[in-house]
């Protein structure tokens, strides 16, 4: 069965969008880009240094979501790099799509210009064109969703985006998709507790699909993340990674809301 829902018309929109761009900048131009980008933050090794004592965020420039429509609109990305840098997140994550989440590639080079910390380009990637624009843009991984992608798409762009000195983070939502995200090479995973076909939230699924993975997989649990409490539930089904958007961009003081998840406050 392929996609449904909403990830079946949002491939279509990107589709659209890539042709679009490709006709704006030929493939052979953005991928001189991406090429001669200058070397950028390290994102595989921000992950690896979490631990139990040291919860690694991936704090989100986030606003808008197909599911609660607009967070935050006005949203200012140099200040949300600022703020998230300060705050010691270990990397921050933008949504570049705009269609739902009001996201752009400027978002995603602002804030790239406004920190040191790996960057990683958040959307649903389903062509090389969009892993040379991240790379071009000084992105330091992209998502790639496993949903959206036959094996040998996600095992050439993994590949792609590390010719290019990016790490991916693979995306899944089930363990028949991280068999498939661990035949193409994946070395971090994205749990996602929302399946992006129907839009519900469940936050049993990164807890029960963390406890197969492998050692030398780096598993970060993403969606429906509010407070400590969730984040020491992922803590003891050992993931010490968390990607959280809408809590942090909602909170009066994005900083002090971070140190909180990461129990420093």
């Amino acid at each position: 069965m392929g996609i449904q829902g909403f990830l079946k018309e949002i491939v279509g929109i990107k589709s659209a969008e890539i042709s679009a761009a490709r006709a704006r900048e030929p493939l052979s131009a953005v991928r001189r880009r991406a090429e001669q980008s200058s070397a950028c933050p390290d994102f595989l090794k921000a992950l690896e240094q979490a631990g139990p004592e040291h919860i690694g965020i991936i704090a989100e420039v986030k606003k808008a979501s197909p599911s609660k429509g607009d967070i935050r609109p006005d949203l200012d990305p140099a200040a949300c790099a600022a703020a998230y840098t300060n705050a010691g997140a270990c990397a921050i994550s933008v949504l570049t799509e705009s269609r739902y989440f009001k996201g752009s590639m400027n978002d995603l080079e602002t804030v790239c210009q406004n920190t040191h910390l790996p960057v990683l380009r958040k959307d649903f990637i389903i062509n090389e064109y969009q892993i040379y624009e991240a790379g071009a843009f000084g992105a330091s991984s992209v998502l790639l969703i496993t949903t959206i992608l036959s094996k040998e798409q996600l095992k050439d762009y993994i590949i792609l985006a590390r010719e290019l000195g990016m790490e991916p983070l693979v995306e899944i939502t089930s363990e028949y998709e991280f068999e498939t995200a661990y035949y193409a090479g994946a070395k971090t995973i994205d749990i996602n507790n929302r399946n992006l076909q129907t839009l519900e939230t469940d936050l049993n699924v990164s807890g029960r699909i963390a406890s197969i993975l492998p050692d030398d997989i780096i598993p970060v649990e993403a969606s429906g993340i509010s407070c400590h409490k969730d984040i020491e539930k992922g803590i003891s089904c050992r993931i010490f990674n968390f990607l959280v958007g809408e809590s942090i961009v909602k909170a009066d003081d994005p900083e002090s809301f971070i140190r909180e998840l990461k129990n420093e406050a």
